[in-house]
């Protein structure tokens, strides 16, 4: 029979395996489980704190996402204020140009009418002086007639009067 099954050997067995057991529960318990404790604690620590740093960065995270949203609303408002401001700019300089033209333009044009103007008379004054002196020529050629030339300048003048 086995050793280990004999009764007679079953008190010192028992004492011999309590003293184990107590002894290594000792151990266990005097060195093995606060190291392990410790370790526990630490992870658990490492845990919160990185859980407390994540909800910090995204609480960062979603501030920062707003004051970017701020921002991209202001810079949008900014540009089409911006860009109604330089439309406006445009429209009154082009107006501007466009009134600067309109007079520069008027100003021609009434210089080239006054001076279409003095050269209309001054060909009417030369139409006036040749059909006096082609009226005096024909009378004469027709009925040999001389008809002195201030009569012809008068009869010509009151002719082109009614007429312009």
């Amino acid at each position: 029979m086995l050793p280990q099954l004999d009764p007679t050997w079953y008190a010192s067995q028992s004492f011999w395996m309590l003293l184990t057991f107590c002894l290594m529960f000792l151990m266990m318990w005097r060195f093995v489980m606060p190291s392990m404790r410790a370790t526990v604690d630490a992870r658990r620590s490492r845990i919160e704190q990185d859980l407390q740093e994540t909800e910090k960065l995204k609480n960062e995270a979603s501030r920062l996402l707003k004051d970017l949203e701020e921002t991209q609303k202001d810079v949008k408002l900014k540009t089409q204020a911006l860009f109604a401001q330089a439309q406006a700019e445009a429209q009154a300089l082009a107006q501007q140009t466009e009134e600067a033209f309109n007079a520069r333009l008027s100003a021609q044009i009434a210089e080239k009418e006054q001076l279409l103007e003095s050269a209309k008379k001054e060909a009417l004054q030369d139409v006036g002086r040749i059909s006096s002196d082609l009226a005096a020529q024909i009378v004469q050629k027709i009925s040999g007639l001389t008809i002195p030339a201030e009569e012809i300048d008068k009869t010509t003048s009151s002719v082109m009067e009614k007429h312009a």
